[in-house]
This record gives C-alpha cells, sequence and structure tokens, in this order.
C-alpha cells in the first residue's frame, strides 16, 4: 500500500501558473433568476446535457499533459511548470532579503509579469463537448472522442513548450469515421490504442451497440482516416454459426429490428488482455475484452490488424501452446469437437505466421531496436468467434437490495505471464527473461467496476485462446458452442458507501505505473487503491501444484486467508454550493505517473482545480532487486521523530478570486442618461429605487459569497489551532521521553550534589555517562557471580573427572536396564531398599529357570514313544504327534541356546550387583 508522502503541491495551487493551466475563465452571474433550493438538483440527475459515459479529460505522454478546459484543449508540461515555479520562488526569496530589482536581468523581469510558456492551447475544429482524449503509446497521436465523434490530432515535439511564444497551436486533425462515427449512430464508449499495432498506429473503436473497428492510421494516407480495415458487429457474431455469416455492422441509413442484444449487449466499456510487454503470454496482447452494461463478459481472440508487430516472447509463446495443445488431443483417445476444430484452426493459424518471412521496420531512433512486423494470416479468417458470455463461477449471493441498479462502468484486465521454463530452455537469452518471469501468475485476473462502486475479482484459469467459427455446418460444433466459457470468482469488495451511490456516477480504472496487479479507482467521492499483490504469489504457488485433489478446497482457503487491500488515498466532498445551489463536479479519470522529478505521482481534476498525490517509493524494493554483494547501507535515517498525517492544503475558494459584477453591471444595465445620477447626490426616486435594488441584489450576493468564504477559513484556522495544540502536546511527550533516556529527570530523585556539573554536561555525554554506569553495574554482577560458583565449588570437592563422569552415566544405563525407565527415573515408591530391587531381579531370575526346566520337561516327554493302546486309537494318536528327528533336534538346540544366553546374562546382573553392593557398603 502505497504511503501518501504530500498532496497538490504548491506549483499547482492558486496562483501559480500551474493553476491556471487546469483553471477556465472566471465566470459570475450577474443577476442571478433563482434562490439556492430552487436550482438545486437531483441527487440521481445526469449531466446537465444528459451525457452518461467516461470522463476521461485528463491524459499524459510522459511528464506532459493534456487537459480539456472550456472544451480547449491545453498541453504542459509537469516538470517545466515546477522548475519554473522553484526559480520563481527563489528570485522572490532573494528579493526579500535585499535583492534590488535593478540586478534583474529583462529575461527574468519578463517572466516574473506574465506566465509565458506555462501551457499552449491545441486548436482542433470539434465543436461538440470532449468527453474523452487517448494519446497513442508512441506518442504520435491523440484520439479526441466526443459523445458521438472521433477525432485524430497529430500532436507536436514536446520542444514548443517553454518557448516565448506562447500562442496557439493549431493541430493537423483528421475525422475517424465520417460515416461511421456521427450523431445519428451510436455512441463511442472506448477507444483503445491496439498493443500490437505497428509503432502505436491502430486504434481499435467500440460503440455502445456493440460494433468493433479496426482503424490503421497513416498520415500520408488520408483513406485509413474513413474506413476501417476490420469492422465486425458483436450481436451479430454472438448468432452466427458459420465463418460465412454476414457480421458486419449495419450502414447509415439501414432499418434497425428490434432484438433482445440491444439491451443485454449494450457496451459498457473495453480492454485488452496486455499492454504489449515481453512478460505477457501471447494471446492476452491479441484478446478483447468487453463488458455489456448488465454484467456479462465477452472476450475476442484473436483481434489483430492486418499487419502487426511481434515482442520477443510472443510467437515462441504461441508455438509451444498450440504444439502442446495439438499433441495432447493426439495421445487423447476423446476430444470434443469443439476443441478439435479450435485445436486445427490455431495450428493453421500459425503455421502461416511461423512460413512468413518477417518485415524489419527501422525504430523511432538508432537507440531503438527495429520491430519485427507480421501479416495477420488470411486462414481461417480475420473475424475471430466471440467467446462468452463467461459464467462466473462460485459467486457469492447479493447482501441485499441496493437503491440503484448495479451497471458495469469499465473491466480491466491483467494477462497471465509467459511461461519461461518451458518457453526459453537452452536459449542463450533466458537469463534476460528471467528477472521478470519470477513474479506474475500464470492465470488471467479479470476486475470489473460498476456504478454502485463494486470491484469484482475473477480468475481466468482456463486461459482465452484463438478461435473461430467453423467453415460449413457442424452439428457436434454447434451443440458445444452453448456450453459457455467460466470465469472463477474471487473477490469482490466496495469503494464507495451505499449513501453516495448514483446513477450519473461512471467509476473508472487507472492502471498503476509499478505492478500490473494494482490499480488506481476514480469514483464520485474520491480515489481509492487496490492491490492484488498479497495474494498472487501464494495464489501461484498453488496453480503451479499438480496436486488436483482438493484444489477447490485450497482455492476457498486461500480466498478466505488472503484479502485484496484496499484503501481510499483521495476523499472529495460532494457538498453543495449553499450559494449557487450547484452540486460539486465529478472527479476526472486520474493519472498515474513516475518520474525522476515528480516522484511517484498522482493528478486528477476536480471541476478546474488540480487535485495531486505524491506517494513515497519504499527503498525495500530496490533493496531487495539489487545483488547479492551490495553493500547494504545502515546510516540513521534522517526522517523527523513525530510522523505528522499529511493533509491537503488549503486552496481559498474561487469567490476570492473573481472580479466585482458590480462594474459590468453598470455598463450593461443603467442607461447612460442616469450614470451622471451616480456620481450626484442620491435623490428619491423610482428609478434610483430600482437601481439600488438591483444594486443590493448583486452586491449582497457577492458579499454572502465573501462571507462564506471567510467562515470557511476561520474554521479551518480554529481546526489548525487545535492541531498545533495536539502536536505540542505529542511534542512534549517526545521530549519527555528523551529526557528519561538522556538522564536529565535524575535530578527529581538524587541529590542536589553536583547539579552543576549535571546541567553543563550535553545529552550525549548524559547518554555517555549511563551507558558507562551500566557497564559498571553489568561488570559488578559478573564478578559476583563468580565469587558464588567458586565457593559453591569448593564446598562439594574437587570436581570429577571425564572418566568418573563416564563411569557414572554408564551406571545410569545400567540401573535402567535392570530396574527398567520408571524405577531408574524415581516414579516408584520411596521406601523400596536396594535390597528388595534386588530380590525382584533374582526373583526374575527364578522365574527364568523354573520356566526353563518346564519347556525341557515338556519336549523329553514329546520324544518318548506313547505307551501301547488298542488299535483302533493307537494308529491315529502316532500319525498326530510323530515329529521328525532333525526338527525335534533343531529346535532343542534353539531352546539350548537361549537358555545358555539369558544364563550369562543373570551371572553378569549378579556379578555386576555384588560389585556395586560392595562399593556402596
Amino acid at each position: 500500500m502505497p504511503r501518501i508522502l504530500s498532496y497538490t503541491p504548491s506549483w499547482l495551487l492558486r496562483p501559480s501558473p500551474g493553476f491556471d493551466v487546469f483553471a477556465g475563465s472566471p465566470k459570475r452571474d450577474i443577476l442571478p433568476s433563482k434562490t439556492p433550493s430552487q436550482s438545486s438538483p437531483s441527487k440521481d440527475a445526469p449531466s446537465k446535457d444528459g451525457y452518461l459515459g467516461p470522463a476521461r479529460n485528463l491524459a499524459h505522454r510522459g511528464t506532459e499533459v493534456f487537459v480539456v478546459v472550456d472544451n480547449q484543449i491545453r498541453w504542459a508540461g509537469l516538470s517545466l511548470l515546477k522548475v519554473n515555479w522553484k526559480e520563481q520562488e527563489e528570485r522572490k526569496e532573494f528579493r526579500k532579503l535585499g535583492g534590488s530589482r535593478d540586478i534583474s536581468s529583462p529575461d527574468e523581469e519578463a517572466s516574473d509579469a506574465s506566465d509565458i510558456g506555462s501551457y499552449r492551447v491545441l486548436k482542433v475544429p470539434v465543436t461538440e463537448k470532449i468527453r474523452q482524449l487517448v494519446p497513442s503509446p508512441q506518442g504520435d497521436y491523440l484520439a479526441i472522442l466526443t459523445s458521438h465523434t472521433v477525432h485524430i490530432a497529430i500532436l507536436p515535439d514536446s520542444s514548443h513548450l517553454g518557448q516565448p511564444d506562447s500562442g496557439p497551436i493549431r493541430l493537423k486533425t483528421h475525422t475517424l469515421g465520417p460515416t461511421a462515427h456521427v450523431l445519428s449512430q451510436s455512441p463511442v464508449v472506448s477507444a483503445l490504442w491496439h498493443p500490437l499495432g505497428v509503432a502505436g498506429s491502430t486504434l481499435v473503436t467500440v460503440t455502445a451497440e456493440a460494433v468493433v473497428r479496426v482503424w490503421e492510421l497513416n498520415r500520408d494516407n488520408r483513406w485509413s482516416f474513413d474506413s476501417p480495415t476490420l469492422a465486425v458487429d458483436l450481436k451479430k457474431l454472438a448468432n452466427a454459426t458459420t465463418a460465412e455469416a454476414d457480421t458486419a455492422p449495419s450502414t447509415l441509413g439501414s432499418n434497425k429490428g428490434f432484438s433482445p442484444d440491444s439491451f443485454e449487449m449494450e457496451v459498457a466499456s473495453a480492454c485488452f488482455g496486455g499492454t504489449g510487454l515481453d512478460e505477457e503470454h501471447g494471446w492476452a496482447s491479441m484478446t478483447l475484452w468487453v463488458a455489456m452494461r448488465e454484467g456479462d463478459v465477452y472476450a475476442l481472440c484473436p483481434l489483430l490488424p492486418s499487419k502487426w508487430q511481434s515482442t520477443s516472447t510472443l510467437i515462441p509463446s504461441l508455438s509451444t501452446s498450440v504444439m502442446t495443445k495439438a499433441a495432447s488431443q493426439q495421445s487423447e483417445q476423446e476430444v470434443s469437437e469443439l476443441d478439435r476444430v479450435d485445436c486445427e484452426y490455431q495450428f493453421r493459424w500459425f503455421s502461416d505466421i511461423d512460413n512468413q518471412e518477417p518485415l524489419l521496420v527501422p525504430g523511432r531512433s538508432e537507440f531503438v531496436p527495429p520491430l519485427t512486423v507480421y501479416s495477420r494470416p488470411s486462414h481461417p479468417g480475420p473475424v475471430p468467434r466471440l467467446q462468452g458470455p463467461f459464467q462466473i463461477e462460485a459467486m457469492p449471493e447479493d447482501e441485499g437490495p441496493e437503491e440503484v441498479d448495479e451497471l458495469l462502468t469499465d473491466i480491466c484486465v491483467a494477462g497471465a505471464k509467459v511461461d519461461v521454463d518451458e518457453l526459453m530452455i537452452g536459449e542463450e537469452w533466458e537469463s534476460q527473461l528471467g528477472d521478470f518471469a519470477d513474479g506474475g501468475l500464470s492465470a488471467g485476473i479479470v476486475c470489473t467496476l460498476a456504478n454502485t462502486g463494486r470491484v469484482r475479482i475473477l480468475l481466468d484459469l482456463n486461459g482465452v485462446e484463438a478461435s473461430w467459427l467453423p467453415h460449413g455446418k457442424s452439428l457436434g460444433y454447434l451443440e458445444q458452442m452453448d456450453s459457455l466459457p467460466s470465469l472463477l470468482h474471487f473477490d469482490s469488495l466496495n469503494v464507495m458507501k451505499p449513501s453516495d451511490i448514483r446513477e450519473s456516477t461512471w467509476p473508472l480504472f487507472t492502471a498503476d505505473t509499478r505492478s500490473r496487479y494494482s490499480f488506481f479507482i476514480t469514483h464520485g467521492n474520491g480515489i481509492s487503491y487496490m492491490s492484488l499483490t498479497t495474494w498472487v504469489e501464494a495464489l501461484e504457488a498453488e496453480l503451479a501444484n499438480s496436486t488436483e485433489t482438493g484444489a477447490t478446497f485450497r482455492l476457498e482457503r486461500l480466498a478466505e486467508s488472503f484479502k485484496t487491500l484496499s484503501e481510499n488515498v483521495m476523499h472529495f466532498s460532494r457538498e453543495q454550493d449553499p450559494v449557487s445551489g450547484k452540486q460539486s463536479p465529478d472527479l476526472f479519470k486520474c493519472i498515474v505517473l513516475q518520474d525522476s522529478d515528480l516522484g511517484y505521482f498522482l493528478l486528477t481534476l476536480a471541476g478546474e482545480r488540480p487535485q495531486a498525490l505524491t506517494f513515497d517509493v519504499p527503498d525495500l524494493e530496490t533493496l531487495l532487486h539489487d545483488d547479492d554483494g551490495a553493500i547494504e547501507n545502515f546510516e540513521p535515517s534522517s526522517k523527523p521523530i513525530i510522523q505528522s498525517q499529511p493533509r491537503p492544503a488549503y486552496q481559498p475558494p474561487e469567490y476570492l478570486w473573481l472580479q466585482s459584477a458590480m462594474p459590468k453591471f453598470l455598463d450593461e444595465h443603467v442607461h447612460d442618461r442616469h450614470r451622471r445620477a451616480l456620481k450626484e447626490e442620491i435623490r428619491l426616486s423610482t428609478a434610483t429605487l430600482d437601481l439600488m435594488t438591483q444594486a443590493h441584489r448583486v452586491l449582497s450576493r457577492e458579499t454572502y459569497q465573501l462571507g462564506l468564504a471567510a467562515a470557511d477559513l476561520f474554521r479551518r484556522c480554529e481546526r489548525l489551532r487545535e492541531d498545533f495544540r495536539d502536536q505540542i502536546r505529542r511534542a512534549n511527550e517526545v521530549a519527555n521521553r528523551i529526557e528519561e533516556v538522556t538522564g536529565e529527570d535524575a535530578d527529581a530523585y538524587d541529590n542536589n550534589e553536583g547539579e552543576e556539573e549535571e546541567q553543563s554536561l550535553t545529552a550525549d555525554a548524559k547518554v555517555e555517562k549511563r551507558l558507562a554506569a551500566a557497564r559498571a553495574r553489568q561488570d559488578e554482577l559478573l564478578a559476583r557471580h563468580e565469587a558464588l560458583r567458586r565457593k559453591v565449588a569448593k564446598l562439594g570437592g574437587r570436581e570429577l573427572s571425564d572418566k568418573e563422569q563416564a563411569w557414572g552415566r554408564e551406571i545410569q544405563r545400567l540401573k535402567s536396564s535392570v530396574l527398567g525407565p520408571s524405577e531408574a527415573n524415581g516414579s516408584r515408591p520411596a521406601e523400596r531398599s536396594p535390597r528388595s530391587r534386588a530380590g525382584a531381579l533374582w526373583k526374575r531370575y527364578e522365574e527364568v529357570k523354573n520356566l526353563a526346566d518346564d519347556l525341557v520337561s515338556e519336549a523329553k516327554e514329546l520324544g518318548e514313544p506313547a505307551p501301547a493302546q488298542d488299535n483302533s486309537q493307537s494308529q491315529p494318536e502316532n500319525i498326530n504327534y510323530r515329529v521328525p528327528s532333525d526338527v525335534r533336534k533343531a529346535k532343542m538346540a534353539q531352546v539350548m541356546n537361549l537358555l545358555e544366553r539369558e544364563t550369562a546374562l543373570v551371572e553378569a546382573t549378579r556379578s555386576r550387583l555384588e560389585r556395586l553392593s560392595g562399593l556402596g557398603s
């Protein structure tokens, strides 16, 4: 869980240039027509313009940010803003210390006079309200989304920032799909840059009516912005049974009939299963996950452009997956029709890729390796089969009815990691992949987010692989298509309170820059942090276990033992303005970046105010990744003793910065012939009364706003005083503890002798003195212990030698063997004397002798012939008791040997007891 170091920094607060980047033009109503109670909106009312969808008005390219303010795109560099603010503060501090303004250079004067280069305005021909900004991975393009249209702008180079010319920049902009994404068509929900697109130039758009389009952009080819290279209607694809079915979306102006899928397949969001990294499985980056508003989840694999780039592990990973699946099906006797067709199509699809000669495209610079580009296989086809809807296994029952229907708003997927042990055995680059192969999960994780703030964490244990519809009808294939794939429900949590749930809220995920298994969630009440790293390693160890017996039980116990970490890192109060009656706007989707200048930084917008968080980067992670031979640094920490809780800095209300509306009121509502009366003595008339009434209405509103701002500032000052008192109390407690350690409190208990000498000592000297006293006390105790030990040794006689100690141990062993362990340990009654114990031993000896005599007599009886009897009875008896002579002799020899051993043992025991009794006497 990241620890918050600070909230919004000073270089983003008013009146710094960083604040002006996100602030709009100040507006103040001259004559309000409604009271606050009349203009208060409903709790669940949507936005003013009726838009209900994601708000991604904040994006970044490295440390550069793009923000939509007053429907215009502003471009600024956060690092540049921070550096410029520090330089301005240093110059102000220098002047306060006595520096003269005359020694400042003209450039510094011009920099202080205005905010030159703080941001640039990017002009684009977009008239509708901008809803989303999506930069490309390489930073070349910027996708600008309204509710129904998509525009692609070519971004300028970063060198245009920080220049003296701070005028607007007109960008070259293309309208994407002039006939596809228009007002008469379905709204655009998501715009995703394909992770395998060549140089990040492939855009995938998904509309609310479940239409997926793939656009391969080329700035030199205008036709690439007009028509997509691949377009699929998921509703038609869900009902298709063969590859020859028509899955193309309906054209503009065509009639659309009613279908139940219009409600069940309304798209909420979409995302790819990977980001094109080497540590991800090959199928992850080409799998498109689509979440529907009603809660269903679908997957499309593989979704590729006509030209796509490969990573270093993608082709080997696909080869291992396809070949392993083909080999396993050959060894199995019973294979389903669905698996057989998928395996056959996957083998043909990968064989087409394997037979290609990849095209090497040069990188962006000489330090970037060339890109390996492949063509999309023509067989089995470009359109994959729609997999889903996924069944959720082990779904817990709802806790109770909710006031607002739970509808999905976003989806986030962490793809499965690549299996390096099977992939790179014997390869030279196995050591390079071993670093990221140690962590991660071999199964995919699908997280869905609802408008109620509920996050569901689902596990894709089976894995989504490539699948196509069959060519021609196959009854066995169609029957098995009815069996839906499944996702295992692992955990769920809520990031919003039930009282804060609204239908207009649209929570969104933001991926963390430090881990694939941690996310930030932007919702109506703030920002929450969620981490899955607490159970990923334990789950991976369980999945690596080949024992299937009891796997379900172990997974249930694992889900109960490890919970997902969740914390609200930023709270945003949605209080209603008592003056204007307006409710606080929702937060825009936050951005997370990590830079050497900014640190681990989170930025979002609340209305037109920047809100930021700076997290601590723990040194433990870097310490764990260091070499084994690295020398650890054990220097004492320089952190303060009192750890104060960080809090957001006070931001003055905008009412304190707005210009008064009275001059504008006089210019617009006062006639020219009455303006002279304003400078003369007041005369009682109807016009004067009307003028004074309207002026009072304007001034009363402004003074009321100023009064509320002053009251808020007063309350904050009172709370600050209480916090100061609490900090003083804590500081006193720490001071008392320090005095106890340093010995400054010893004067209250000791005599006053040497008081002046004690006061003259420093804190270090006092500590050294106490340590010396403790060492002296320890030496004294050791000396006393040694003297006592020697005294006890003299009273007990001389010490036993090693041979005497060994002889004593031998006697103890003999005693336990003769008397038994119970009597040897003293568990028998103490009144039994050694003579009685010896008698018990002789008694045992006598019993052994009697037993031996009995055995000898029985043996002799068996060896003698029986007396003569009747013929009818003698014959059966002789047959039953006749023993061969050799067997009888062998048995007798064994018995005699046992008797001899017992006799020798008894004789040896008796002789030892006699010697012991002689020594005791």
